[in-house]
């Protein structure tokens, strides 16, 4: 995949967070789950459906408690617990990217350690480092010799930790990188995105920027973001917001999800090309409508040009177009050079 694809204003790359939310019951079912969470992704219009692969022991460690944040949505265990009960198993990899192919998405999927990111390796054509990974160098050290393009977020991070990232990976080789504002915070409160760090972001590194959101609205964030110049949005999806799991809550359900991409594919449509020119719209209404130099009264050959008196500054409509208003000051006083009926412009 060229990088290209991630860096194109007139079409956002979005791509569909499923997380831990395709966690249902047992393997079937939550391959079930997992493949309708991607006809959804598909059918809503995501340009990838992304998943996350790890395994608890080579994350958190050993009795690391609870999550506050996951405490107060009602879900009281223990982190271990947790990231066990959801750890996709390595099999299931190549179904879901199999099913991707045949419904014709690009399958993603976030890695937490090396070994995760070589079982997903043969099957993803971009790798996503999620915010808390930017200093796990053996991750980025595999990460980098794939030669594939990198998408980095860089929630709860400063510049420093940024810098270090981007110039580690960049030495590594690495020439087709993409970071994403994000704000770690399940949800998010719309005042906390931060977005006009996106612009900051993009002209420090000289890099694709975009925006991994993690609001529970589904417009806002994502349309505000693309005014600041974001080419790639990623956005929580899930079936059903009441599901057990930690993702769910501050997800956007499916009718949510096609809200949100229809409106950022009708928003990117108005971003242009940045550049102050003459639309081929506008071109008729310009001749019809822009002020020039009009005759007022019947003018002879020879007549002297008088603002007030046979010249004025009008829209001609559909007469013969004048010379442009700001010249009034250069044709005042001067003889006319030729015949004019009134309304014609003055040449």
């Amino acid at each position: 995949m060229n990088i290209d694809l991630l860096n194109n204003l007139s079409h956002t790359y979005i791509i569909a967070e499923a997380g831990s939310n395709w966690k249902s019951n047992s393997y079937s079912n939550d391959l079930k789950q997992a493949k309708k969470l991607i006809d959804v992704a598909f059918d809503s219009g995501a340009d990838a459906i992304k998943f996350q692969t790890y395994r608890a022991d080579t994350v958190y460690a050993h009795n690391s408690g609870k999550s506050d944040y996951l405490s107060d949505s009602g879900i009281d265990e223990n982190i271990e617990e947790i990231f066990e009960k959801h750890s996709m198993p390595y099999e299931m990899i190549p179904e879901l990217y199999n099913y991707c192919t045949q419904v014709g998405i690009s399958f993603m999927s976030s890695a937490f350690s090396v070994n995760d990111a070589k079982q997903i390796d043969p099957y993803v054509s971009i790798h996503k480092i999620a915010s808390f990974e930017i200093n796990h160098v053996s991750l980025l050290d595999f990460l980098a010799s794939t030669g594939k393009p990198l998408i980095i977020s860089t929630g709860a991070s400063t510049f420093v930790e940024i810098d270090f990232v981007v110039k580690y990976l960049q030495k590594k080789g690495c020439t087709q990188l993409a970071l994403l504002q994000c704000t770690s915070k399940y949800p998010s409160p719309l005042e906390k995105l931060n977005l006009s760090t996106i612009p900051i972001i993009r002209n420090r590194y000289n890099l694709p920027v975009g925006f991994s959101d993690h609001s529970i609205d589904p417009t806002i964030g994502p349309i505000m973001s693309l005014g600041f110049g974001s080419t790639i949005i990623e956005k929580h999806f899930t079936l059903d917001k009441t599901l057990p799991g930690p993702d769910h809550a501050f997800a956007l359900n499916p009718e949510e999800l096609s809200t949100m991409i229809r409106s950022i594919r009708n928003a990117s449509q108005t971003i242009g090309t940045g550049k102050k020119e003459i639309l081929d719209v506008e071109e008729e209404l310009r001749r019809f409508a822009t002020r020039s130099i009009q005759a007022t009264k019947k003018i002879t050959k020879g007549d002297i040009l008088k603002e007030g008196e046979n010249i004025e500054i009008l829209r001609p409509g559909k007469q013969s177009r004048g010379i442009e208003a700001r010249f009034i000051s250069e044709i005042s006083g001067t003889r006319s050079k030729s015949n004019y009926e009134i309304g014609e412009g003055i040449l």
